[in-house]
């Protein structure tokens, strides 16, 4: 028995590193060609983004490549009546299907770290990039054409040389946002990279600046801020990694107590002064907007551990329901067997994934929601298995 162990689970195994390894290629292509598309990158920047979205990559690989591995190797076995014949030993199919639940339990922890590595450090690691590749695009921008405008036409700068040293000197900027223009004798560009809004500052010496609300001449350096999303089509949420949530939540629950009590003191202020009108100015009404924005983040950063878990562990519910399907179906031919488990389980699932998200996010729902799509696998994969012994 134990060399049949082996066998199943070397042969399960060398599948599954082997279609990891394509799927890996073709999803790096497809997620380079993609980012170039949706954020407006050009190609050879979006390039320069591969090595940080290896974590994207195996999160999505990883079931696809464990349902591909145990359905050709399963649907082999049933094929050619090697289950049948362990039956006739003695030998129950789980007894064979253990060491590969095993195996992919494993890996589904691995997927778990993959997936929370993607909505953290790759979406932080692809908006550094993006910003870094935008401060070069525009010094070479302005060196040659003496002029940038934001592909969503909100900032203009314009200037009469840059240094060699990448000052900008004689600078006109624009920007409807504001309704900023003004003039300078010189300025420098500066990054300054956050999660959740990354900026490219111009600071600019010397400055004439005309706003909607003031105009003047600013003798000390005036800042001139361009956002990351006003150049590129990106805008991915930056999540906390899951060590950090906690901390995170504590923070929005503490920011969102003083914007409580920031309103209420408002708000006596306003009825004690008899100044009625004071709570019926924009700040008061876009209450309800600022709290409904505070109630989504809670719920997004509550839901961040039981996501990234139930997307990890797919790799084995997909796997569970797999294996005894392509054993079921007695049929050696691994692309019937594994076309026909693909489909319905990934409608399956993200379909239940999906709604359980979505309703998390909502607050409809408690966050174990997410875990929808795992335990509908789950009763379809006991069914089968039953069906099998």
């Amino acid at each position: 028995m134990k060399i049949y162990v082996r066998y199943v689970l070397f042969g399960v195994i060398k599948i599954f590193l082997s279609a990891l390894f394509i799927l890996t290629i073709g999803l790096m292509f497809f997620l380079i060609v993609q980012t170039s598309i949706k954020s407006g990158v050009p190609f050879s920047l979006a390039f320069k983004l591969a090595p940080y979205l290896i974590p994207e990559i195996f999160s999505m690989a990883l079931p696809a490549a464990a349902l591909l591995a145990t359905t050709v190797f399963f649907a082999r076995m049933g094929g050619n009546n090697e289950i049948i014949a362990l039956k006739s030993l003695g030998v129950p199919p789980w007894r064979v299907l253990a060491p590969v639940w095993i195996f992919m339990a494993i890996v589904s922890v691995f997927g778990i770290w993959f997936n929370d590595l993607s909505t953290s450090w790759t979406r932080m690691q692809i908006k550094h990039v993006l910003l870094e590749g935008f401060e070069k695009t525009l010094l070479n921008q302005l060196q040659t054409e003496k002029r940038f405008v934001t592909p969503t036409g909100q900032y203009e700068i314009k200037v009469s040389d840059v240094a060699e040293d990448g000052v900008l000197i004689n600078p006109e900027f624009s920007g409807k946002i504001g309704g900023i223009n003004g003039v300078a004798e010189s300025a420098k560009i500066e990054v300054e990279f956050n999660v959740e809004n990354p900026i490219v500052h111009i600071r600019l010496n010397n400055a004439e600046v005309e706003t909607n609300q003031a105009k003047g001449f600013i003798p000390v350096s005036y800042d001139f801020s361009i956002p990351l999303n006003e150049v590129f089509r990106t805008k991915t949420r930056v999540d906390p990694p899951a060590k950090e949530i906690k901390k995170a939540l504590n923070n929005l629950e503490i920011e969102h107590k003083a914007f409580h009590r920031s309103l209420v003191s408002k708000a006596m202020f306003s009825f004690l002064s008899g100044n009625l009108d004071g709570t019926a100015n924009d700040e008061w009404k876009n209450r309800t907007i600022v709290e409904k924005g505070y109630e989504r983040q809670q719920n997004r950063y509550k839901l961040t551990i039981p996501r990234i878990c139930a997307a990890g562990f797919s790799c084995f519910f997909f796997v569970w329901v797999g294996a005894p399907y392509a054993i079921l179906i007695k049929k050696a031919d691994f692309t019937f067997a594994f076309f026909t488990s693909f489909l319905p389980i990934t409608a399956i699932y993200y379909a239940l994934f999906t709604f359980g998200l979505q309703s998390v996010k909502s607050g409809a729902l408690p966050p174990i929601a997410t875990w929808l799509g795992n335990v509908a696998l789950g009763v379809i994969g006991i069914l089968l298995l039953k069906k099998i012994h």
